[in-house]
């Protein structure tokens, strides 16, 4: 049988091995190094191209001292040329804080270390061949004719020297503010704020000790209630994303680890306007009220606190006149800033300073009354230029024809010639009138007929002035100002301080321009709203991945970035973490 199978023979079957893959894996190998290759190369050479285009300035170089370690003062030591200036940076914190998350902080849901990253290393990689000298001190006093600044240590431990002098040819204040009590009785004594870290944390540790203590058997309901009540002051995006933080964590913590307290837990919000979130849409007010409703935040709008004690609140509704008690056991005040110890200094000390909440600046950043300093951030205000001071003059250059009023083309040529020296007026072309001058003229012509007599145009003139004398007191703005003043000093290694602002746009030096790129507020459960210029508003649960995808784009780097986001992970799995260290 073996030997009959032996015969038998199968056809074989001829086999081709092909090259065509090894041919097609080459070509791709060759397409994805070539790819490669012509990037770094463009890199490279843009790299190349920009040393050589770099400004050379000769002589000694400028002391250049910046004061604080927030969003301003990061984003000016960010755009600033390494090497050229000698910097000093001061400070009472060795670290940038990111501050939009410190609601966050307060109940777990992020970890304070998370969301600060030191400055030394923040500047280690930019300033690696001329490193700048950091001083964890905080600056007391500032004398402008002198260019001098007197400083402290006023950390836990001080040495032999405490405090020092230092000389300065150009200075950059971004010192922040205070939280603005409007002089109501106890807030400073009983309320809490939220602007550092270790606000946060104290708020953290009375918040987990409230709800502990009232957790003891034979508690009394009414001290029970007491302990259990939040009061938030204040329903800007601080307050109101502070709100929303504890109903969550009251609801998916608290309900689980304390289910014997969570009934009597409550959360408060006591707004002096109509709505929340007044500066923002209408649609995104009304929406962040009821869902901070459907959360069981409990609103108090039309109303003002006029005392706070240890136990209580006093709320007066300003519609009725009427006061109310309310027991507390945590309160958090966030309404608006206040200027620091130093900038009240500043600005008595300077003749030219009119405004006693904040240093004022010209469009180029540059302090009032004083050669060689300026501000940025939460302690100052930029005072363009009155235009509605010059409307006979700019009406009159305007009418090209001399009819006595301008129509729309006119008033086209007018606002572009115009637009940079105003930066007001570009303001509020993109604030009221959606980048569009065809909407800014027809807001003007208050007649509608297709024409602005002399009357409408100061009019409108004098809306712009009103209206947007101020901006915000917020992280966009200073970074922002921050820039713009980083590319400043750059550019014209610091000769900016003597020039008048038309000597600087003939230069070509634009004045500063703030640009609205979008606002973020978390309103709870998991939601969020979001305004933008173009889009308009946005909000739902789909909003707040927006919003966690900004924030941890914006962090200071790597390290904290993974941290925030290992924490919104570890928060969701495992729940908030309730221990008091």
């Amino acid at each position: 049988m073996l030997s009959i199978l032996r015969r038998v023979t199968l056809p074989q079957r001829s086999v081709k091995y092909s090259s065509q893959p090894k041919r097609t894996k080459r070509r791709w190998r060759w397409k994805i190094l070539g790819t490669l290759g012509v990037f770094l190369g463009g890199y490279y050479g843009w790299k190349y191209i920009k040393e050589l285009n770099k400004p050379t300035f000769e002589g000694p170089k400028k002391r250049l001292i910046i004061l604080g370690s927030g969003w301003g003062a990061m984003s000016v030591l960010k755009h600033l040329e390494p090497g050229q200036f000698e910097i000093v940076v001061v400070s009472p914190r060795n670290y940038f804080l990111f501050t939009p998350l410190l609601p966050s902080v307060t109940v777990g849901t992020v970890e304070a270390r998370s969301i600060v990253e030191p400055v030394r290393k923040i500047v280690a990689k930019q300033y690696r061949k001329c490193p700048i000298t950091f001083l964890e001190a905080e600056c007391m006093s500032i004398n402008p004719t002198s260019k001098s600044i007197h400083c402290k240590d006023c950390s836990g431990v001080v040495g032999a020297v405490e405090s020092f002098d230092l000389d300065y040819d150009l200075l950059v204040l971004a010192v922040g503010a205070t939280t603005n009590t409007f002089n109501t009785p106890g807030v400073t004594e009983h309320a809490h704020f939220l602007k550092e870290v270790k606000d946060a944390r104290r708020i953290r540790d009375v918040l987990i000790d409230n709800v502990e203590t009232a957790s003891i058997p034979g508690q009394p309901e009414e001290e029970r209630k007491r302990l259990l009540h939040v009061m938030v002051v204040g329903g800007g995006p601080t307050g109101v994303e502070f709100a929303a933080e504890v109903a969550d964590f009251l609801r998916e913590d608290v309900s689980k680890i304390y289910p014997n307290v969570i009934d009597d837990c409550k959360v408060t919000l006591v707004q002096s306007r109509g709505s929340v979130l007044n500066t923002y849409d209408k649609a995104i007010s009304e929406y962040t009220g009821s869902t901070l409703k459907s959360d069981k935040v409990n609103l108090i709008t039309n109303a003002r606190v006029t005392k706070v004690t240890e136990k209580d609140i006093e709320v007066l509704n300003k519609k009725t006149n009427q006061t109310a008690l309310h027991p507390v056991g945590l309160v958090l005040w966030s309404t608006g800033v206040a200027p620091l110890p130093l900038t009240k200094q500043i600005c008595t000390s300077l003749p030219e300073q009119n405004n006693r909440n904040a240093l004022v600046t010209d469009s180029y950043m540059r302090v009032v009354g004083a050669d060689g300093m300026f501000a940025i951030g939460d302690c100052s205000t930029i005072r363009p230029d009155s235009i509605h001071k010059r409307a006979k003059e700019l009406f009159d250059k305007a009418d090209a024809n001399g009819n006595g009023s301008l129509d729309e083309k006119e008033f086209y040529q007018f606002v572009e010639q115009v637009k940079l020296r105003y930066p007001q007026l570009m303001t509020y072309l993109s604030m009221a009138c959606d980048y569009s001058i065809e909407n800014l003229f027809h807001k003007a012509d208050q007649s509608g007929d297709n024409a602005l007599s002399f009357d409408e145009f100061e009019q409108s003139l004098k809306e712009m002035d009103k209206n947007l004398t101020h901006l915000p007191p917020t992280a966009q703005v200073a970074d922002q100002e921050g820039r713009f003043l980083g590319h400043l000093l750059t550019t014209t290694n610091g000769n900016v301080t003597k020039q008048s602002i038309q000597e600087l746009q003939k230069a070509s030096i634009k004045p500063f321009e703030y640009r609205h790129v979008g606002s973020f507020a978390y309103v709870g459960d998991n939601k969020a709203v979001l305004q933008m210029p173009v889009i308009g508003s946005l909000s739902g649960a789909w909003t707040m991945w927006l919003w966690r995808a900004a924030y941890a784009s914006e962090l200071a780097s790597w390290r904290t970035r993974l941290l925030v986001v290992g924490d919104w992970g570890k928060s969701y799995v495992f729940g908030r973490d309730t221990s008091r260290i």
